[in-house]
């Protein structure tokens, strides 16, 4: 009975979404006949979220999409809309003349109104995103619209970045509600037809010294400290073992060793790039010295900065890595590296310097004219026009969805590339994961977050929430794969740094309490963890040819774990997981004494079934196994996700598996297709999505010539089908 009422159930579901879908489609159908005659834009809705098929209902609570298209709204809700992927090929008609008509091709004031703004934020000497859209380039916009709230427009391809393909950036389109009285004709409304649905914003500052920012940041500091109960409760007793004390003004700024003191003062903790310069540190010969005194004229002024800040919240401890970590001391360095979960969890405020690219470049100061405001006049009707701002905005800022809940381990906060030097940077991805408050002196923003919410200086309330389980508890293997596909697009300068860049995270994790830490994956889950895949190199940009591997002559993390890569690593979502193998034995050598930090090497002893393949793969990246039938034929050809360019060692070896991650060039990427050899080991069964029937996924291995006779990581497959697995032999392998 209860499986008839299931499928009864399952029907019901059905003929919900048929309805829902019909619904749907008949709002398309009517909006595409009626807008020439209502003078609607198909392109942009008019920037209005209402008469749209995908127009949804908005909730204070968040974006939420219940219910058909069209439903009322009550509550306090707005319409919303949100439009992906459109055409700059089609918004570029709105201004382009008809030479035979004398008017646009596409006679749309709003859709003009965003090529103009386009103009203004993504035109310049390197980029133009007219160029861009004439010479066919994936360059695209989507639009965010929601009732009295500030219009983001998401722009895809328009700016060029170092590391990723069709970088995004952002732009607020807003209404100034200190001008909007004074320029809107006797008789009309701000929400007038013909306006765009956009709400006012906040003013951003042009200097970041302003007492306006200055007073921003005491009033969020002071704020989370009276009314967030959540917050003041994560504070546990700590001191670090040094501190920098400013609070006696510039001409007593010393350093203190903390060890015999009795009390624990809060501190703030400065988060910054050391950007490849080296500034005053902290070294053996220098401690006696920095304990009487440090010139404040010797700082960098990243330092001063921060000493500034600290100063204004009248708090009398700093912490700064390279001065409170003696840098010429390997096991000093060690040790408090161990302790960084603390440092930076604990400490009362975390400073984060985002704008500095290096310790000389101020993050208090003027802003770079690309973060400015400009004004832009629309024609709301003959002869009248409304002044409507608009400024790039920092992801940061705010929500994707624009709505209200956005706590950590969520899509966009694992995905989402922040603006400012410091989001690149490996080591600064934990300071500011670790922070219960945290200062962020962003390019275009200067940003409060802690563990209640998240309100930037420019912004009007109400702020996004950034409650830890608000929209749901991710399972804590989970939540570490997003930690370290977040942490893995950023760079580290050097390989050996990428596990003690994240141990900080790693200690606070709930697995540490019982678990082992294998170089970067968790015993409890380690036949899943090794199932990581390089990012797809579709969202790298220009990276074909260069080798995502680190090179490993000197040791380093083995080739099973994430850490031996340069690049970011992402897990497919696998579910009903089925185990086919069997981990024997799973060994670190850990390097010093955090057992979370540097390793020298690993090994894992798997017992299941492999298979022995041929690879393909090509500059195109067209990568795909196969093997020789009974009958000498060749089967279907499977895709594989290599782990970069792969190279061709013949190494003796019971499997004759010659291919091998290339770690310097020349490497075989030749258009012509190239074949290696390998072996397909097991690691677990699942279903099919959107089929019948199972798949198999596994990991790719090649001879190690490190270590003769055990085999190292090439790559990841999935989509295996159990013919694959059927015809393996067992084995049992070592990984290196």
């Amino acid at each position: 009975m209860p499986k008839f009422l299931e499928a009864i159930g399952d029907l019901a579901k059905g003929a919900g979404v048929a309805a829902d879908t019909a619904v749907w489609l008949g709002r398309y159908a009517k909006r595409q006949y009626n807008s020439s005659k209502n003078g609607v834009c198909l392109l942009c809705n008019n920037l209005q979220p209402e008469g749209h098929e995908n127009t949804f209902v908005w909730t204070p609570s968040g974006a939420q999409r219940n219910g058909r298209p069209g439903q009322n709204v009550q509550g306090g809700s707005v319409l919303a809309l949100s439009l992906e992927d459109l055409s700059t090929k089609k918004l570029l008609k709105s201004r382009e003349i008809d030479k035979q008509t004398g008017v646009p091709f596409r006679d749309c004031r709003y859709c003009r109104l965003l090529c103009d703004i386009f103009d203004a934020f993504y035109i310049d000497e390197w980029m133009s995103w007219v160029t861009e859209t004439h010479n066919a380039m994936p360059v695209s916009f989507g639009l965010m619209i929601r009732q009295g709230a500030p219009l983001v427009v998401t722009t895809i391809g328009f700016v060029h970045d170092k590391y990723w393909k069709d970088a995004r950036s952002d732009v607020e389109i807003y209404l100034d509600p200190t001008v909007i009285p004074s320029t809107v004709p006797s008789g009309l409304s701000p929400a007038m037809p013909g306006l765009p649905a956009i709400g006012p914003a906040n003013v951003r500052q042009t200097d970041t010294r302003s007492e306006i920012c200055l007073s921003f940041i005491k009033d969020s500091v002071r704020q989370c400290c009276s009314e967030h109960g959540a917050c003041r409760s994560m504070f546990e007793a700590f001191v670090p073992t040094r501190l920098l004390y400013v609070g006696g003004g510039n001409a007593a700024l010393r350093l203190c060793e903390t060890t015999t003191w009795q009390e624990q003062p809060p501190y703030v903790a400065l988060s910054h790039c050391w950007g490849g310069s080296k500034p005053l540190s902290l070294l053996k010969a220098r401690m006696e010295d920095f304990k009487k005194h440090i010139n404040v004229a010797d700082l960098p002024n990243t330092f001063k900065d921060a000493i500034v800040v600290t100063q204004e919240l009248q708090l009398p401890y700093l912490w700064i890595d390279s001065l409170c970590i003696i840098q010429d001391d390997t096991t000093d360095w060690e040790q408090e590296a161990a302790r960084m979960a603390d440092v930076y969890s604990k400490a009362f405020v975390v400073v984060t310097g985002s704008s500095s690219p290096n310790p000389e470049t101020p993050f208090l100061g003027p802003r770079e004219d690309e973060w400015l405001t400009k004004t832009f006049n629309f024609p709301v009707a003959p002869g009248v026009n409304i002044p409507v701002k608009a400024r790039k905005r920092a992801i940061l800022a705010a929500p994707l969805d624009q709505g209200l809940l956005e706590p950590p381990f969520t899509t966009s906060w694992g995905t989402l590339k922040r603006v400012g030097p410091l989001y690149n940077r490996g080591w600064c991805f934990q300071e500011a994961y670790l922070a219960t408050r945290n200062l962020h002196f962003t390019p275009g923003s200067l940003i409060f977050e802690c563990k209640t919410h998240r309100r930037g200086e420019d912004q009007l309330p109400p702020y996004p929430s950034t409650a830890p389980g608000t929209l749901g508890h991710p399972d804590p293997a989970d939540q570490w794969r997003m930690l370290v596909k977040s942490f893995t697009s950023r760079q580290l300068t050097f390989g050996g740094d990428k596990l003690p860049a994240i141990s900080g995270a790693a200690v606070t994790m709930p697995q540490a309490q019982h678990g082992r830490y294998l170089a970067g994956l968790w015993a409890d889950t380690l036949l899943l963890d090794l199932m990581w895949q390089v990012m797809p190199w579709f969202v790298l940009a220009g990276q074909h040819s260069e080798s995502l591997a680190y090179n490993d002559k000197e040791g380093g993390p083995p080739t099973w774990s994430w850490a031996s890569m340069r690049w970011g690593v992402v897990w497919t979502k696998l579910k009903i997981l089925q185990p086919v193998a069997r981990v024997l034995d799973a060994q670190v050598t850990v390097e010093g004494v955090n057992p979370y930090g540097k390793v020298s090497g690993g090994v894992i002893k798997l017992q299941g079934r492999l298979r022995r393949c041929r690879l393909k793969f090509d500059s195109r990246l067209e990568h795909d196994a196969n093997y020789t039938l009974e009958d000498g034929s060749t089967s279907k050809p499977q895709h594989y996700r290599t782990d970069g360019p792969l190279s061709r060692e013949a190494v003796p070896g019971p499997y004759g598996a010659n291919a091998r991650r290339g770690r310097a060039g020349p490497f075989c990427i030749d258009t012509d297709k190239e074949e290696v050899t390998a072996v397909v080991f097991f690691i677990a069964c699942c279903p099919f999505v959107g089929h019948i029937g199972k798949q198999y996924v596994g990991l790719v291995l090649g001879s190690s010539p490190r270590s003769p006779g055990n085999m190292e990581r090439v790559g990841a497959i999935f989509n295996l089908p159990r013919s694959w697995y059927d015809s393996a032999e067992e084995a049992v392998v070592t990984i290196v």
